[in-house]
């Protein structure tokens, strides 16, 4: 793209920020009061064990991660604008027959079928706002899309908390108010504002299809940080879908205790993802993706053997901001240099899903048969086995050529 392409599409990717960036914020919250909410709800009403509370978690990250791949041509038709404003309402709808659901078995249809609609939703969004940027334009503006989803990330954990100690269901019925409100939003945009309907070109190159040119599968660095991403989110699946039920059994916190110490994971996680959208000395650098991999695994041992709110939150902000490099470093180098955005956020996805569907679904059946500190020391050696991994990868890629 020359200067003069750069400078037309900059009002559209200014129009586009303020609506993705709020429909992030509120898709983001929805997910997580519904994901929190949801393994209290199925514990106090529904009466799920340990291992089934697990499971029923574990569905939603399974149906998410087959679908991202099942509607890519779905996704590769439609505009994105019409993937994210039909998502929105079938996820509103949805959350609102779960929250309603009299059974578990109904609960587990559900939570598979939230999963497959928010595989027409995110990566399509982030495609979206990732099209017509390279460099470090690309990063600072994945950078203000991260700030905004994980505020939403941030404030969900402590108000599913506060809700659930009203009423089970209320977490579930807040998040169904909030995706509908994203489906207002993004409604409203599409209607009122001429940048959002314009905003097709990145859609259209890919959809025709464009000659291959030196360097457009972008960096073999995506390699191992996609092997980084995929053990970060199963630690993050351990973390928000097992550590919640060990938190209420085994250290006897209350569930609003819980959403404190979740917040303050999610709030490192958020500054993480702020100081690295805003910085450029990790881009093509393999060497702090295996740093950041073995020291997660380091914060989970200390997590492990933490008993006091003080030890455990300090251990949480560690894992949380640590947390951050796996998530950027697959979303960053997945994208840069390429020319299918799309179906490399949907590869981002799947396997960030996958790691959160293994985390919560595996983890909740080791926690009911060992208990959460063994589960927590098995999580730091898979991360110990990760940074070994991507120290093969990193030695098996040819040294890449930023395209800045």
């Amino acid at each position: 793209m020359d200067d003069t392409d750069t400078e037309r599409s900059r009002p559209v990717g200014i129009s586009k920020l303020a609506v993705i960036g709020p429909l992030a914020f509120l898709a983001a919250m929805a997910q997580g009061n519904l994901g929190l909410g949801l393994l209290f709800h199925a514990r106090d009403a529904l009466l799920a064990s340990k291992a089934q509370t697990g499971l029923l978690a574990g569905i939603w990250f399974l149906a998410y991660m087959i679908s991202c791949h099942l509607f890519r041509p779905l996704s590769h038709r439609l505009r994105p604008r019409f993937c994210v404003l039909g998502a929105c309402f079938v996820l509103a709808a949805l959350t609102a027959l779960l929250a309603a659901a009299p059974s578990l078995g109904l609960a587990y249809l559900l939570n598979g079928l939230l999963g497959a609609a928010a595989a027409s939703f995110w990566p399509p969004l982030m495609g979206w706002v990732s099209a017509n940027a390279e460099g470090g334009r690309l990063s600072r503006r994945l950078g203000t899309f991260n700030l905004c989803w994980s505020s939403g990330a941030i404030l969900s954990p402590a108000l599913a908390g506060w809700g659930h100690e009203l009423s089970s269901r209320l977490p579930l019925v807040a998040s169904a108010i909030l995706y509908l409100a994203a489906g207002l939003l993004i409604a409203l945009a599409v209607v009122a504002l001429p940048g959002i309907g314009k905003d097709d070109d990145a859609h259209e190159r890919e959809q025709r299809g464009v000659p291959r040119e030196p360097g457009a599968d972008g960096t073999p660095l995506r390699f191992p940080a996609w092997a980084g991403v995929f053990s970060t989110y199963l630690v993050a699946g351990v973390l928000l879908n097992v550590f919640p039920m060990a938190g209420r059994t085994e250290l006897h916190l209350r569930a609003s205790d819980v959403g404190r110490l979740l917040l303050l994971r999610a709030f490192a996680t958020s500054a993480g993802l702020w100081i690295l959208g805003r910085t450029a000395w990790w881009h093509f650098r393999g060497g702090q993706m295996v740093a950041a991999t073995a020291l997660l695994g380091a914060s989970l041992l200390w997590l492990g053997s933490a008993r006091s709110m003080a030890g455990i939150g300090a251990a949480l902000v560690a894992a949380g901001a640590l947390s951050a490099f796996g998530y950027v470093n697959s979303l960053f180098h997945g994208a840069v240099g390429s020319s299918r955005r799309v179906a490399r956020m949907a590869i981002h996805e799947s396997l960030l899903s996958a790691g959160l569907c293994c985390g919560a679904s595996l983890g909740g059946v080791v926690y009911q048969r060992v208990g959460i500190t063994p589960l927590l020391t098995g999580c730091a050696v898979l991360m110990g086995a990760t940074a070994s991994i991507q120290l093969v990868l990193l030695a098996a890629c040819r040294r890449p050529r930023p395209d800045r």
